[in-house]
């Protein structure tokens, strides 16, 4: 997948594109649903397939005081579109430049740059200044211009609407059974390691640390998890939250222990798979409560973990 930071980049022209445009903030059913139709289009069509998205959530330039927490961070989307055979992927930021396009302006700027015959847009997608694109601007800029335009009907699973709004909702209030459904995927966190304070270490629990601000979290406390690092999974177990008996401030980080003793990591991401809720999280008295707690935690998890391989044959 070649991957663009803006629309000027040299592109091979010569060569048709059959064109999506949206947000992709978890990647989820919805999502898949609409670029399965557009591979379709573009093995029908003998062409190639480009997204268009943004490097920021567009709530953060609309909506400033209230933006969208994000089901996924920039590196996880880019991973997960890759994964679904994506050729080319424009990463643009969205500016308040870009929100006072007009839906015309902005579809001809696009047409400059990208050859797209097919634009594929979800049932609600609308483009341009104060969402004036609605399918009837759309549908006489595509004849006009030449293009085809589809909108694809809303996709539900098992009745619900699947919409990262809906998700998200679901995020916060844990039920990751559910996330996993309209994700088609478990809930996870993909992102890179930053430094921490070493305190786990120092406890003998060394820990992995990740920052989460501006994610969508689910509720704060221990969970079961699984470490993925390139193509090795690992068994471990997280705390999600701030941290309170060690840290002091209230930005909340989640910390990873793996369980099978592994504690070098590199500075590739890594994936942290989110399985089921122990317990919230506490503020311990000391740092021995804390060790014994965790010790605790561990024994449970990896309790779990043995009931599931002797069930599963």
């Amino acid at each position: 997948m070649k991957l663009y930071s803006k629309l000027e980049e040299v592109f091979d022209k010569k060569i048709p594109q059959i064109l999506t445009i949206g947000n992709f903030d978890g990647v989820h059913l919805g999502h898949l649903f609409v670029l399965q139709r557009v591979q379709a289009i573009a093995k029908q069509s003998d062409a190639e397939i480009t997204v268009l998205t943004f490097s920021n959530h567009p709530s953060e330039v609309l909506r400033p005081q209230d933006p969208a927490k994000l089901l996924c961070t920039l590196p996880h989307k880019i991973k997960l579109l890759e994964s679904n055979h994506v050729n080319h992927l424009f990463l643009i930021p969205f500016t308040n430049y870009l929100a006072k396009h007009s839906a015309a302006s902005f579809v001809e700027r696009i047409r400059q740059f990208i050859p797209f015959s097919h634009l594929i847009l979800g049932h609600d997608a609308t483009l341009g200044r104060d969402r004036q694109g609605n399918r009837l601007v759309m549908q006489t800029l595509a004849e006009m211009w030449g293009f085809e335009v589809h909108y694809l009907d809303e996709y539900r699973y098992e009745g619900l609407a699947v919409s990262s709004t809906s998700i998200r909702k679901l995020v916060q209030e844990g039920d990751l059974k559910k996330v996993h459904a309209l994700l088609g995927r478990p809930y996870s966190i993909y992102s890179t390691i930053s430094s921490g304070l070493g305190k786990g270490r120092q406890m003998g629990y060394p820990t992995a640390n990740i920052e989460v601000q501006n994610l969508c979290l689910p509720p704060f406390g221990v969970y079961a998890v699984e470490i993925k690092k390139g193509q090795e999974i690992l068994p471990g177990i997280a705390n999600l939250g701030f941290a309170p008996t060690i840290r002091q401030n209230n930005i909340p980080l989640l910390e990873v222990h793996i369980l099978t003793g592994q504690t070098e990591f590199s500075e590739d991401p890594i994936e942290v798979i989110f399985q089921h809720y122990i317990r919230p999280e506490k503020k311990f008295e000391n740092i021995e409560q804390l060790r014994s707690q965790i010790r605790q935690d561990i024994e449970l998890v990896k309790a779990d973990q043995n009931k599931i391989q002797t069930l599963d044959f």
